[in-house]
């Protein structure tokens, strides 16, 4: 279907329920939704940015937040599925800086990473990628105020100046920008407010010199403008020491700014514009281990945090800029929406041999750019019939280049040279709708719709060396990724592709509801995910290149969400099924990791969170899942194994979270403050493939710990606190390892540290 006439259907599915809307709109609110005091018209993200997005239920109950999953702003315990949603302060008071580590509160949720803070291999009810490539399309949609960010190496981004994180499970195909099969995670930012000033600022340092500063704040220029700013600062000497020449591994600075300007010209019009800003730098590997003796070569391998050795140079550096604009039109009765955003990435990374020789080095680099599109018209959500209809639009463009090269040396190994070169467009078109009919005051239906064309293209050139055709010379072992400075025997064009793909999809949810009592509801809740294909674009020999076919789900799910005791204690329970076809894995096998289509297999859960509150001094959260996982068919994952009854990748039978916090108020206004949260995860694998040892971990518990002294006036607090408390060597991930026979790559050693913040 060409271009013209996909913008067409989108902007006839826009026009459609307007004009069937006078129908359709009846002024009849159900018991709970007149309880929750809906606004008579909807508003968007940015109306209501300047907005508290708390409320303090009746009679000294818990606190609910404000979310906006379903496009509307309602409150957690009224959207009718799976949803966490965590506060910016409370993420601050849990000592949680990095996107990924959002999963720690989640049931059945991971996503750690093995390189820095980029590339988390997420994971939600057991979906996700073992091995996220560059070019792959991530089962988990990661948002930043609405707008999806499609390269992985890009979303571990630092935490600062949140207003909420909202977690969705499950396949979102009606109302997110992105279809995905595992769900949706959305990070909010605090927007400038045109009623009042204010802001924050905090400084802390820790182990490894590590210090990190943070500030934000906002002000009203008029009554029609407010700007915001917020900025992020961090840097350390590194995780650990290089044994070979003293340097530091895994030393990481990170510079992130920005900046927001809203307009309210008219009470019908709101303008908002963010600039954004990243860049981030780490040197000198990660932490890892070789759990073989001695390498190839005979040399000792390193083994655990204080015994690492790599020779030459090793780093990553990131840049992410980006410009949003939404703009919010108030026609009468109906809210129209429009989110536009365009992004620019540019990353290159070195990796040196982790060997205490001359040897395998890795170079990759890639540029992207990213449009994002969101149109939608809303309304108003006290009608007893009320729909949102939207139209999205994702385009990106991508060029990488990675190569593997065998440097000559002083212990004889033979040089080697592989260079894979690509570009990949990926265009995304969709039309989606979404509508609630409350059948009685106690029963309401709500289903949505969304069709999604997605046209692929790659162009992929690699060029290598033949194994045992001779020795390789490099003009500057500097630059030893230059195709054009490496000269010797054998080297040819080891693969070629130029592809052009398109798939499309018809995905829909289906949720019925009731309220048994105003203060319980249950939930049934049907939906198809659809996660499109692509292409194996770590291919370096013609045999390895594929194209992966989309992969689907269906998924089925009951909840119960309640609230007791006058609100103090929040409590809500699901069940899931997930049927899973087409399931796109990468199975890890030298030479190369394999992206491929798994066949078909199921994952099946229950997950329970809840709050209490149960004196005022005293707060306490907790979240419990239980996943099994299983491929039903899955014949030839590699090598002619079948893989058939494996589990699913990094999706362990228990999950858990609990956090206690504690708050003492002295006579005098000041305050005590108590906080510790801790994540347990039991017994999973790393490899689809190969589930033995060493590719596994066994169960682990990480937990974080901070006590603070608040003062009254001035507002500011004294912070003592440690992170990784047991300090646990739990792995990020376990890979195969030319070198060692595997890689063991660590999550960050136990920190403590201090500091002071302050309120404006």
């Amino acid at each position: 279907m060409g271009h013209s006439r996909k913008y067409l259907i989108l902007l006839c599915g826009i026009a459609t329920p307007v004009a069937m809307s006078p129908v359709w709109a009846q002024n009849v609110l159900p018991a709970q939704e007149k309880k929750q005091k809906q606004p008579a018209v909807v508003r968007s993200e940015v109306n209501h940015a300047a907005d508290s997005l708390k409320e303090v239920q009746a009679k000294g109950g818990d606190e609910t937040i404000i979310v906006t999953a379903q496009k509307r702003a309602e409150s957690t315990q009224r959207v009718p599925g799976s949803l966490v949603a965590i506060t910016g302060e409370r993420l601050r008071n849990s000592l949680i800086t990095r996107a990924n580590d959002v999963s720690r509160f989640v049931p059945n949720f991971n996503g750690d990473d093995a390189s820095g803070n980029a590339t988390p291999r997420w994971y939600l009810r057991g979906i996700g990628n073992s091995v996220p490539g560059n070019g792959q399309t991530s089962p988990l949609g990661v948002y930043q105020d609405e707008v999806y960010i499609g390269p992985i190496l890009a979303q571990a981004f630092p935490l600062y100046d949140l207003e909420r994180v909202e977690v969705l499970s499950g396949p979102q195909g009606t109302l997110w920008g992105k279809n995905t099969t595992a769900g949706a995670i959305n990070f909010i930012s605090r927007k400038p407010s045109l009623t009042h000033a204010g802001g924050y600022a905090r400084s802390e340092y820790g182990s490894f010199n590590r210090r990190l500063l943070e500030v934000a704040g906002g002000t009203p220029l008029s009554d029609k403008v407010a700007i915001r700013g917020s900025g992020y600062y961090v840097d350390d000497d590194g995780l650990a020491t290089n044994h070979y020449n003293g340097s530091k591994i895994n030393r990481n600075r990170e510079i992130n700014g920005r900046f927001q300007v809203l307009a309210k010209p008219t009470d019908n019009f709101t303008a908002l514009l963010k600039l954004e800003y990243r860049d981030y730098h780490n040197e000198g590997d990660t932490l890892y281990s070789g759990l073989l003796p001695t390498d190839t070569a005979h040399i000792p391998a390193p083994k655990g945090y204080d015994n690492q050795s790599s020779v030459g140079y090793s780093g990553t550096n990131l840049t992410h800029k980006s410009a949003q604009l939404n703009l919010d039109w108030n026609l009468g009765r109906y809210t129209l929406t429009s989110i536009n955003a365009i992004d620019g990435y540019d990353s290159q990374s070195i990796l040196g041999t982790q060997v205490a020789h001359e040897g395998t080095h890795t170079y990759s680099k890639l540029s992207e750019y990213t449009i994002f599109n969101d149109l939608r018209l809303v309304s108003p959500g006290s009608d007893r019939f009320h729909w949102i209809v939207g139209a999205n639009y994702y385009h990106e463009r991508m060029t990488s280049d990675a190569a593997t090269v065998g440097l000559p040396n002083n212990v004889g190994l033979a040089t080697s040279y592989t260079d894979t070169f690509f570009r990949q467009t990926d265009s995304s078109y969709a039309l989606y709708a979404n509508a609630a009919f409350n059948i009685t005051k106690r029963l309401t239906l709500t289903g949505g719709i969304r069709q999604t064309w997605e046209d692929k293209a790659i162009n992929l050139n690699a060029y290598g060396s033949t194994a045992g055709a001779g020795a390789l010379s490099f003009a500057d072992l500097n630059n030893f990724w230059l195709r054009n400075g490496v000269s010797g025997p054998g080297l040819h064009t080891t693969a070629m592709q130029n592809a052009k793909r398109g798939w499309d999809a018809l995905t829909y949810d289906v949720t019925l509801t009731y309220s048994f009592i105003d203060n319980a509801r249950a939930y049934f809740r049907y939906a198809k995910g659809f996660r499109s294909g692509g292409f194996n674009t770590g291919a370096s020999t013609q045999s390895q290149l594929a194209i992966v076919n989309p992969e689907y789900i269906r998924a089925y799910e009951v909840g119960l969400k309640s609230e007791w005791f006058h609100g103090k204690l929040t409590a809500n329970l699901a069940a899931f099924l997930n049927d899973y076809t087409d399931i796109q894995v990468t199975v890890i096998q030298l030479p190369l990791s394999q992206l491929t289509n798994a066949g078909q297999g199921w994952s099946k859960g229950i997950e329970g969170a809840f709050q209490y509150h149960p004196i005022k001094p005293l707060r306490l959260y907790g979240t419990v899942g239980l996943l099994d996982t299983r491929y039903t068919d899955f014949p030839n994952c590699k090598s002619g194994v079948s893989c058939s009854g494996n589990q699913f990748v990094r999706a362990p039978h228990v999950s858990a979270s609990w956090t206690v916090e504690y708050t003492h108020e002295f006579g005098n206004g000041d305050h005590l403050i108590f906080e510790s949260n801790w994540s347990y995860r039991s017994h999973y694998y790393f490899n689809a493939g190969t589930q033995t040892a060493p590719l596994e971990q066994n169960p682990f518990v990480i937990g974080n710990a901070s006590l603070s002294y608040r003062l009254a006036n001035p507002r500011v607090k004294f912070t003592v606190w440690t992170r990784n408390i047991t300090d646990s060597h739990a792995a990020s991930t376990v890979i195969p390892s030319n070198n060692f026979g595997y890689l063991k790559y660590y999550i960050d050693p136990r920190m403590v540290g201090g500091g002071i913040s302050g309120e404006f």
